[in-house]
């Protein structure tokens, strides 16, 4: 057996292990924790108990994700054993944790620029250049400077523009008491009367601490999920996919579901071709 072999063995065994101890961990559901165990979930909304210990050993957990990358050593492992290392070395799968490399896509900085007839490595794309639409121009300008740049096309977290437009849109939903997206007169006045406590003007210390205000309260442990749920997650599928999806150009892979009223079954394979096809998929709870 060749080394790489071995490695896969070895990152197979280890899968295999995680996934017997979660399902044999279920199956003790009925019986109380010992002492020391972290217990998740109940009798009918179950999520295994695992032993702390096991999960609290970072040497342990350090190792496991070692092995798992040493059997794609000189390649990109598959986005469920970076996520499963992540795991084991502490990731709690929140914000700005959990995406394993940018999306795929054909329609890059170096398309658009190439297309518009600019240096992708140089320049900038102004209106002039840009053949498309005044509306089009203004929604790839995000920054609104008059010209089209590699920034204006980041989505990613290290981006400022993203990392500012957050705090501005958990800033909004202060300030938009209703919740309804819909920012009024009265609940900018409620905010105003709320946070000059009878003053008739605001100071900077005033308008920053009445803003901030619980914006930046800290996640008590028990909101975040452990080590067990994002385990056990993984494997049944809830967090992320033990399976790759398509890349770039790759068909979609056909179904067949029901419509929202249960009265028609769509196949995608009966609709391609027809005209354009958008498949949006992702979780909005």
């Amino acid at each position: 057996m060749t080394k790489t072999k071995a490695m896969r063995m070895g990152l197979l065994g280890l899968l295999l292990v995680l996934a017997a101890a979660v399902q044999a961990q279920e199956r003790r559901q009925d019986k109380p924790p010992p002492n020391g165990s972290v217990y998740e979930g109940t009798k009918n909304n179950s999520l295994p108990a695992v032993d702390a210990k096991v999960l609290a050993d970072p040497k342990a957990a350090e190792a496991a994700a070692a092995l798992l990358e040493s059997a794609y050593e000189g390649q990109t492992p598959p986005e469920a054993v970076r996520m499963l290392a992540a795991v084991l070395r502490g990731s709690r799968m929140g914000p700005g944790e959990g995406w394993f490399g940018p999306a795929q896509t054909r329609y890059t900085w170096e398309w658009l620029a190439k297309r518009c007839g600019v240096d992708p490595a140089k320049g900038a794309i102004t209106r002039k250049q840009f053949p498309g639409s005044d509306a089009w121009f203004t929604r790839l300008d995000r920054d609104k400077d008059g010209t089209i740049t590699p920034d204006d096309l980041d989505w990613s977290e290290r981006n400022p523009y993203v990392q500012i437009a957050r705090m501005v849109d958990r800033l909004f939903g202060k300030l938009n008491a209703a919740g309804d997206g819909r920012l009024t007169k009265d609940e900018l006045m409620q905010f105003f009367d709320k946070a000059a406590q009878g003053k008739g003007y605001l100071t900077p210390d005033d308008f920053r601490d009445a803003l901030l205000r619980g914006v930046f309260a800290r996640p008590k442990p028990t909101d975040m999920p452990s080590q067990a749920v994002l385990i056990r997650g993984l494997f049944s599928g809830e967090l992320g996919s033990m399976h790759e999806g398509p890349k770039l150009n790759d068909p979609a892979p056909d179904f067949m579901l029901k419509t929202a009223d249960g009265k028609e079954t769509i196949q995608l394979a009966k609709r391609v071709g027809a005209k354009p096809i958008v498949l949006v998929f992702g979780s909005f709870t």
